[in-house]
């Protein structure tokens, strides 16, 4: 019998097949299974089950081992304590389902409120009421002055000017002194009458110069003009302290009670100071304007003093020209 040799599958020894399994590890001898043709299905599923693909043992999962973050520990405690404390602080409340559930609250949108219009204090209240009441009534004295230095004329220049008289109701009369020249005025209705002494006749006037009007006080009208300093003491007496503000815009003409348009040169800085009584009345106002230098010389430099008295007592200006409707005629005797 010829021989046939083979090669075992297990331990490669070379052997006779037709003698019998192999004479190194005892292997029976198997022949070649055919190769699988393209197409006919994967390596695994055609040798599955066989020496050239042998089905492995299932292995075993491990058991799943606990979780022992110490972060989800820490969290895991925080939790239970929050719990506690929410518990504790309910039942310091009277416990946890020992009072019955309140309904719920009703909450009605109440709509925004209006920020009311600040009021101004008192004394400010009282005090623009009777500088812009064009019904006042006092009697009025104004001293002025204005220095003019050289350097805007060529030469220094001081003008000095007074008024006394009496306001009422939008009436004014007095004497006013301008630099030297007398002259007494009257304005009621609109109407002007003047004379100059030692002239005792009164003669109407198409107008008045507007300097000389006093009314309304200051061109003070609104209440962002004025502010008060504080309370103080005059001659024993309680007053109240106002001065004006950057919103005031003076007549300086009116201030000075006299025309300056000709003196080439107009203040740029200007303040008035007024005491008045715990009611607002008026007692007594300084008026200052000044024009200086870059080296502090003052080139314009306009003072004036307001003293007032017996305010607010009714009074009345009369016409000083005789009355011109006829006077009634005696009736005939019998």
């Amino acid at each position: 019998m010829a021989e046939k040799m083979v090669r075992c599958f297990r331990c490669h020894e070379v052997f006779d097949a037709e003698a019998g399994p192999c004479t190194k590890c005892g292997t029976p001898y198997r022949p070649p299974v055919a190769q699988p043709r393209a197409g006919e299905g994967l390596y695994v599923e055609k040798y599955a089950g066989t020496p050239f693909a042998p089905v492995p043992d299932p292995v075993p999962l491990p058991p799943r081992q606990r979780s022992t973050s110490p972060v989800l520990l820490i969290a895991g405690g925080i939790g239970l304590m929050a719990v506690a404390l929410v518990v504790a602080f309910a039942a310091a409340l009277g416990g946890l389902g020992s009072q019955p559930t309140s309904p719920p609250q009703l909450v009605i949108a109440q709509p925004a409120q209006p920020t009311p219009t600040p009021t101004l204090p008192p004394s400010v209240a009282l005090t623009l009421a009777q500088l812009s009441d064009r019904n006042l009534c006092a009697d009025v004295t104004v001293q002025s002055r204005v220095d003019v230095n050289s350097r805007v004329l060529g030469k220094s220049e001081t003008r000095i000017n007074t008024f006394q008289g009496q306001i009422a109701g939008g009436d004014q009369s007095g004497i006013a002194t301008q630099s030297g020249a007398t002259a007494e005025f009257r304005l009621v209705g609109g109407a002007v009458y003047v004379r100059v002494p030692p002239a005792t006749k009164w003669m109407t006037a198409a107008s008045m110069p507007s300097y000389l009007i006093i009314e309304p006080l200051f061109g003070i009208t609104k209440p962002e003009m004025i502010q008060l300093v504080g309370s103080e003491t005059r001659e024993g007496q309680p007053v109240n302290h106002f001065r004006t503000t950057k919103w005031w815009g003076p007549d300086i003409a009116r201030m000075a009670m006299m025309d300056i348009s000709g003196l080439g040169i107009s203040p740029d800085a200007s303040v008035l100071d007024i005491w008045t009584t715990p009611a607002g009345s008026p007692i007594t106002a300084k008026f200052s304007a000044t024009n200086a230098a870059t080296d502090g010389t003052r080139l314009l430099d306009i003072e004036a003093t307001y003293t007032f008295a017996n305010v607010g007592i009714p009074r009345q200006i009369q016409v000083p020209l005789p009355s011109t409707n006829p006077s009634p005629k005696a009736s005939p005797s019998k």
